[in-house]
């Protein structure tokens, strides 16, 4: 990720928006007679975040486990990540990480200033204090990290949990977009009406390329409801019992969006859907997931606007066939708006799945 995660910072009464970007550009004058310790550098602008993951990280002996994330504001690049029992051990260690040798490809460096998560404040700078060497403190501000930066702790968190991240992600306005489509969607709740056995018959196009995909609506017949895209055949499997040793079942580009109990599933996927707007009250909560070449993954941005759309089209079409007709009749034709590209449009007709 190559944005500047400074227009995603919200601080509370510490620092506006504004001047958390301004400060990731302008070098700090009290540091400018500094000879740096570790060598030439521009100035660094670091933000500091921290999460209890015990949930998904197992330690033996160890019952708690904190997470440490150090990321680059400039680059939205991680600079330092540790785990420990407890949020001073791993702070310190992604500090040390951040100061020496910096995960990726950025160069080792001191930062010119810190944005620490709302409370990290002291303990960062007790860190810097104990260090030898670094005998100026840099200015840090308590700050509310944006969606961008949370995002990025949520793939550190799925991938210790073994979940693969995508490597192009979805934008925080990619993500919002889709959240909104399946907040929709879940609300009209068309598996009431709709059996598993009848294809959507979707053809889109998005982001200028055109794409043909079946759409199936989960939980007609009592299982999970949600919604699932696939490239061509579909394919049903039960996930919920699938051995983990064994091949996915799903061909690639196949997707996917399951409505579960928030009590059943990972407290940063309920933690994302509350952050993009879904309802605190809701008794479901979306998970999403890709296939590839390599298996299951995290959806990436053109996974997310395909999905939004497709979301879109089903919806369209339940809405206009309330009784769903036994014939197809004519397709369901609409459109979209997707972020920072444009209008993307959709035709949509069901038929039941040959046997």
């Amino acid at each position: 990720m190559s944005t500047r995660l400074s227009r995603a910072v919200h601080a509370p009464g510490v620092m506006s928006e504004a001047g958390a970007a301004a400060a990731s550009r302008e070098p700090i004058s009290a540091l400018a007679d500094t000879p740096p310790i570790l060598g030439p550098m521009a100035p660094i602008t670091w933000m500091v975040m921290s999460r209890d993951v015990s949930h998904a990280v197992r330690v033996a002996d160890q019952p708690v486990v904190v997470a440490a994330l150090i990321l680059d504001v400039d680059t939205g690049l991680i600079r330092g990540l540790s785990v420990a029992e407890d949020v001073r051990d791993a702070l310190a260690q992604a500090v040390e990480r951040a100061l020496s040798k910096p995960a990726g490809s950025l160069p080792p460096g001191r930062p010119h200033r810190i944005l620490a998560a709302v409370g990290l404040g002291y303990l960062v700078g007790a860190e810097f204090g104990r260090r030898s060497g670094l005998n100026l403190i840099p200015p840090i501000d308590e700050i509310v990290p944006g969606a961008e930066a949370e995002d990025i702790f949520d793939s550190f968190v799925g991938s210790m949990a073994g979940r693969r991240p995508a490597s192009d992600p979805p934008s925080p306005d990619d993500w919002k977009v889709l959240f909104d489509r399946v907040q929709t969607y879940a609300e009209a709740a068309p598996w009431d009406r709709w059996a598993d056995e009848i294809d959507f018959v979707v053809d889109a196009s998005v982001d200028g390329e055109r794409r043909h995909v079946k759409a199936v609506v989960m939980g007609n017949a009592g299982i999970q409801p949600g919604l699932a895209l696939f490239p061509g055949k579909v394919i049903e499997a039960d996930l919920e019992h699938r051995d983990s040793t064994a091949p996915w079942p799903f061909e690639p580009q196949t997707l996917a969006c399951t409505l579960d109990n928030p009590a059943g599933v990972p407290v940063e996927i309920t933690a994302r859907a509350l952050r993009y707007g879904w309802p605190e009250t809701a008794h479901l909560v979306p998970s999403f997931f890709g296939v590839d070449e390599e298996g299951g993954r995290e959806f990436s941005k053109a996974d997310a606007r395909l999905f939004a759309v497709v979301t879109a089209a089903v919806f369209s079409h339940d809405s206009r066939h309330r009784r769903p007709l036994a014939k197809p009749g004519l397709p369901t034709e609409g459109h979209m708006a997707i972020p920072n590209s444009g209008l993307a449009r959709y035709a949509v007709f069901h038929q039941k799945r040959p046997d």
